[in-house]
């Protein structure tokens, strides 16, 4: 049995992804992963007829290890985590980061990226602190918490550059802070802007689906 024969379709993804965790998209090419692999090109066409297909697999692992950072207990409040391991996702990670959210495959993440965003607001639904929330207003809530920390997840260098001692800890005390203000400020002004909330949820759930809409082509 040559070695080419022992080539797997997840061995291919592992390449793949990286590839593209060290150098992102533009070094990934069929050539590169067959180098990596030690064999020719025909065992990645075998299995991928197109490397749309297996770039497909890169942002599904991508956004399983966002998961994890997500997940891990950093505090003893969950949504906190949640938020923590976004921002330390993208700034360990920045090539997957970039990777899952660039133009051309930004669609390829909204998926997986929705069914990750559906279990965080699940968790939500056990935090006492919005007790009484409909789900769609914890959505919305989580969508208003997400932008926060996007926010900080691309401002790495800046805040780098004029921050000090910026550290997990220093981290986490941002995010908490942060969090708190979300998390009052929502809850007292949920009924006097409840139209308004409305409005932008819904512009979300139509881009949410436009993009499913696309992945789906």
């Amino acid at each position: 049995m040559s070695a080419e024969t022992k080539i797997s379709r997840a061995d291919i993804i592992d390449a793949a992804f990286e590839i593209v965790r060290k150098g992102g998209w533009e070094k990934l090419s069929a050539r590169f992963i067959a180098k990596k692999l030690k064999s020719s090109t025909m065992p990645i066409y075998s299995q991928f007829k197109t490397m749309e297909l297996l770039e497909d697999e890169v942002v599904k692992k991508a956004v399983a290890l966002q998961a994890e950072y997500s997940s891990a207990p950093l505090t003893d409040v969950s949504a906190l985590n949640n938020g923590i391991g976004y921002v330390l996702f993208a700034w360990e990670e920045p090539h997957l980061f970039a990777a899952i959210n660039d133009e051309k495959h930004v669609y390829m993440q909204i998926p997986y990226g929705a069914l990750l965003f559906e279990a965080q607001v699940e968790e939500l639904t056990r935090n006492q602190k919005l007790a009484g929330l409909s789900r769609d207003q914890l959505r919305y809530f989580h969508f208003l918490t997400w932008m926060f920390v996007r926010g900080i997840a691309t401002l790495k260098p800046w805040i780098e550059e004029t921050q000090n001692n910026v550290d997990k800890e220093w981290l986490t005390q941002l995010i908490r802070d942060g969090s708190r203000i979300l998390t009052y400020g929502f809850i007292e002004n949920q009924a006097r802007s409840a139209e308004k909330k409305e409005s932008y949820f819904d512009f979300f759930k139509n881009v949410t689906q436009y993009n499913n809409q696309q992945g789906e082509q």
